[in-house]
This record gives C-alpha cells, structure tokens and sequence, in this order.
C-alpha cells in the first residue's frame, strides 16, 4: 500500500514545538534556526531566510542617503584592458565611501508589538547591485538585523547577536540602486547597536546575478564569460568526474569588498577538523581587507553548457559567508591563506579539498573556478603541466603555443575572477592556485595559450616565517603527510536507530520522492532549506509514502524524521533537480 502526500502545516503545534526544540537541543551544529542558533566563533550569526519584519507593517518613508551619480566613462576604458590582464583581481564595482552610523542617520519606529525598528535607505544611481562594508557592527541579544532592495525583489539572511571579536564585516551582493538597512529591536531590550558603514559598492557589472532569496531561476548574459567555458557540471573524464563532484563542493566565488572578485578554495587539514581555511592568490590581496570579504558556495548551473555561445541558467542557493582573517601569503608562490570567522555549518552540501605537496608533475590537470564573476566552469589539460619560475614566482606551467611545447587548455579556459582557483591533478587533490596567463577564448574554441599557477609545495614550507607558509596552518600536528584527501561535509546527527529502516528514493529527485517506512507507524518530519527555513510538517504512514515535490525549487534539502514513540530523530538530504 503507498499514498501520495500533499505538504502541510500540522495542527500539534505543541507536538511541532517540541520536536523543533529537540532538534534544536541535540543537533545544535546542523542548522540554522530562528534568531537563538550561534555557530562557534561566529561573530554576526546568520538566521534563516525570511522577509524583513518591515514588510508586514506600513511603516512609512525611512531617512534614505542618496549618493551621487558616477561619471563610468573611464571605467569602460580600463576594463577593456584590465580584463585580459589574470595577474589582477576582476572588477566588478566601484568602491564609495561613505561613514555613517545609526546614531546619527535612520529612522526608529515603534512596532504594535513593542519592538522597535531602525532603518536607513542608500542610493547608489543606475547601480546594478550594492553591497556594504560595516566597520562596525554589534547586535544586542534579541536584536536582528537584515539588508534588502526598495522593490523587495532581494534580501540578506538575517544576522543576530553574536561573540566575534572583530565587528568588521562586507555583505554579499543585493540587486538594485537602493538598498535598505534594517535593525530590529527585541522587546523590553534597552542596549543599541552599534551599526556604522565604512564604504558601499557600486556594482556595474554582474546585473543578471542571482543573489540570495529572489524569485525564479534567471540567466547569466553570455559574455559574462568567454564562449569556450565549460561549466562545471559538464562531463570531462571518466577518471575525473568522480573526483569532480566532491570538488566542485569546494570552491567558492570570491567577493574581495573593494569592488574586485577573486576565485577561492576550502582547504582540509591534516587533524581533518574542518577548519575553514580558504586558499586564493596573494594577489588577491592587494587593497582588500579580508574581514570585508564574503564568499559564495555551490553557485552552480543546473543546465550545464558546454563550450557554445548559450546562456547558463542560475541556481536558487545560498551558501555565503562573510568576512576572513588572514594567516599566511607569499609572493614567491603567490598564495594567500586565509580562515573564516564563522565556521562551516555541517547541514552545508560543500568539501574541504584535498592536496598534494610532493610536487611530482601530474599525468593531467584540472582547474575550477569562477571566470569574471560568472557560474562556475571547468578547465582540462591533458599534457602534464610543467615547472617553472615566471616573475620570481614557483609555478605550475599549462603550456601553450607561446609558452613550452603544449596547446593550452583542452577544453575551457580561465579569465580575470578566475584568480586564485584551484589546481587539481589526476588524483582530484590541490597542487596549486591560479596567478596569470594569456589563455582565453576565441568563439568557442580556447586560444591555446599558456597559464600559470603558484605551485602548492612552494607555498607549504619556502616562505621565512609561519606567516608565509601552509605547513603550519594545514598540517598543525606536523605529520608530515605529502598529501590528503577531500572531506566531504556530513551531517552530525547523533540519533540514526531509523537509519537502515528508512529508504528515500529517487534521490536526486524530480516531481516526487518515495519514503519507504516499514517499521514506524508513528513517524513524522520536517522539510528545511539548507539555511533552516522550514517548508513543510507531515505525518509518515509504515508504507510507501510519495511526497510531492512541485512546489520547490531546484536545491539541497534536509529532510528531518522523529519517531513519536521513541524520541529517536534522524536526517537525510534531499536533491531536488529537474
């Protein structure tokens, strides 16, 4: 016997609250809940998605700062040569300064419900996104704060109360010219924040991106990035493949909070304790304060295109962290190692790559990364890369028809924004990161010119001090391993009795998924957005059960089960994908 389920909401409200609460309880790590959840060494913890608290009341006009119009004539002109030029960070935006806190700027206004509401507008004329630099942000406990656009078509995670020392942060992207800061106050709370600006970015390019909570899937223009690209989804190698769907989890769009974009990669150690270390070029570096940076994970198409003129089509995911202190870089082999402030949360579908610091030639190489700010791409080069020294620099040479005796890239390529990307060998481990080249794309077809990448095993232990160095950051016991596989992120549910009983298939799914119960008459769940946004209660029968999928997007899920009886809890993810 089977039943088609349609979602929701259950009428036990106290059965529901209590099996919130014991989530909440036993897996505290796994997810982010309603405005209580800290992570760690978080400083600014990220709530779940939802929609300003505004929005439900008719609060009137805020006091908005309107900015002046730039004059971008000169900026045209120094893209058409900046954006060949991979030894640069690629720009996106114009950094404005512009100070101010909510002591001397905003507007308070008294909620129904005893709650206060702080909020301020900033214009940016004809930007296609802004985003913010705070150099200083402290929230009361109780207290909630959010960045959004006029025309509530975007909108940030919600911050709250947190322990991070340094109060610096950047945020992520919001699509339009005007953009509204609010800060809502918990009720009988009498302590301020303490919320004051350091700069905006004008964004001008990137204007079709799909930022965090948006409605519908949009596309990306196609010369957001050269015609030749692969995205990362496309097929390149049997061998590879396998190691590329753990890899591509990994790698992380860079924003550098200046106005620049690099390309990243989450490293795993040696005690394989998921520290967040992220490793891009050290010419990413350059006007950027890590404490302003954010990152994005999984931006991924769903609809690969693979080396022609179409558009990719954008993923409605979320997996973005803000701000990174910084332990380690060095010219000599271009690499900077930093660690986010907030900890990796373990309901996250990413991987900590792993390395190789043998610095033995690999039979091929593969790179991944974020070519001018666009989806992510894939690279391949089957001639094993050689060694070389280009400006003082240990590098990995991919050589070209210019450059040593290959043709380039096999299939793909890398641009400006690809700075800092990984290079992977054979064997899907690390063995460097992006610093320059001259290859790019012709139509469709890659120029078959030469790249360079700082080599891995230069950067491990040829900098004079620890502050130049890997080997004390991702060997910390020092081992004295040569190499380490990825890790991929799972989740740490103490409680899997219902493990083993409980079967999901198909998974990835389309229109439906089936759970199979054969042994818990008294079984329930809750579906949740990686983020902690919960979307639907529903009772499970001890037979097959089909529920019913249309009403979401595309994405990673959490699937919650508790059975009634026991207590016992477990958690499966969900893959939806059309």
């Amino acid at each position: 016997m089977s039943r088609a389920i349609g979602f929701f909401v259950s009428g036990k409200q106290i059965f529901l609250n209590l099996f919130l609460y014991r989530i909440y309880m036993t897996h505290l790590r796994l997810i982010y809940f309603t405005a209580v959840l800290l992570f760690g060494i978080s400083a600014l913890a990220q709530d779940v998605d939802r929609t300003p608290v505004s929005w439900a009341h008719d609060l009137g006009a805020p006091e908005s700062i309107d900015m002046s119009l730039l004059e971008m004539s000169h900026v045209v002109a120094e893209d058409q040569l900046n954006d060949q030029d991979k030894n640069r960070p690629w720009r996106y935006g114009i950094e404005r300064p512009l100070v101010l806190n909510n002591f001397e700027s905003g507007t308070w206004t008294d909620l129904p419900d005893g709650q206060r509401v702080w909020r301020l507008v900033i214009s940016s004329p004809n930007a296609l996104n802004i985003s913010i630099n705070f150099s200083e942000i402290y929230l009361p406990d109780g207290g909630h704060f959010q960045v959004y656009n006029t025309d509530r078509s975007d909108w940030s995670k919600v911050h709250t109360s947190s322990n991070r020392e340094i109060q610096k942060m950047g945020t992520w992207f919001i699509q339009g010219d005007e953009v509204v800061l609010e800060y809502v106050e918990a009720p009988n709370t009498y302590e301020l924040p303490h919320i004051a600006t350091k700069s905006i970015i004008h964004g001008y390019r990137m204007g079709a991106l799909h930022q965090l909570l948006g409605a519908g899937t949009q596309e990306r223009a196609p010369e957001d990035s050269g015609d030749c690209n692969y995205d990362v989804n496309c097929p390149v190698d049997n061998d590879f493949d396998g190691h590329k769907e753990k890899l591509k989890k990994a790698v992380a769009l860079l924003n550098l909070g200046n106005g620049y974009l690099c390309s990243s990669v989450l490293l795993n150690n040696t005690k394989q304790d998921k520290s967040p270390y992220i490793l891009t070029a050290n010419h990413c570096l350059q006007n950027s304060d890590p404490a302003f940076w954010s990152l994005r994970f999984n931006w991924i198409s769903p609809d690969p295109v693979c080396g022609d003129a179409q558009p990719s089509t954008d993923l409605n995911t979320n997996f973005t962290m803000n701000g990174a202190a910084l332990l380690s870089h060095h010219v000599g082999s271009d690499f900077a190692l930093v660690e986010l402030y907030e900890a990796i949360p373990d309901s996250w579908d990413v991987s900590f790559a792993g390395w190789d610091r043998s610095d033995e030639l690999p039979d091929y190489q593969v790179g991944i990364h974020h070519p001018r700010g666009d989806l992510m791409k894939i690279s391949v080069d089957m001639d094993p890369a050689g060694q070389d020294l280009a400006n003082d620099t240990e590098v990995w040479l991919i050589k070209g028809q210019d450059v040593g005796d290959g043709n380039g890239w096999d299939l793909g390529t890398t641009e400006s924004g690809s700075s800092g990307s990984p290079l992977f060998n054979h064997n899907g481990l690390v063995i460097g990161q992006l610093y320059g080249g001259m290859s790019a794309c012709e139509g469709t077809q890659t120029n078959g010119r030469y790249d360079l990448y700082g080599r891995f095993a230069a950067a491990w232990d040829h900098g004079p001090t620890q502050n130049n160095r890997l080997s004390g950051w991702l060997d910390p016991e020092q081992t004295g391993q040569l190499s380490i596989g990825t890790l991929e992120n799972s989740l740490t549910v103490g409680d899997f009795e219902l493990d083993g009983q409980i079967a999901l298939y198909p998974n990835p799914a389309k229109s439906h998924v089936t759970i199979r119960n054969t042994q818990y008459p008294s079984l329930s769940g809750i579906l949740f957005t990686l983020t902690g946004q919960k979307l639907a209660v529903f009772n499970l029968s001890a037979t097959e059960n089909h529920l019913m999928l249309d009403r979401f997007a595309n994405g990673i899920y959490l699937l919650y089960l508790v059975d009634q009886a026991t207590g016992n809890t477990m958690a499966k993810k969900l893959h939806i994908q059309r």
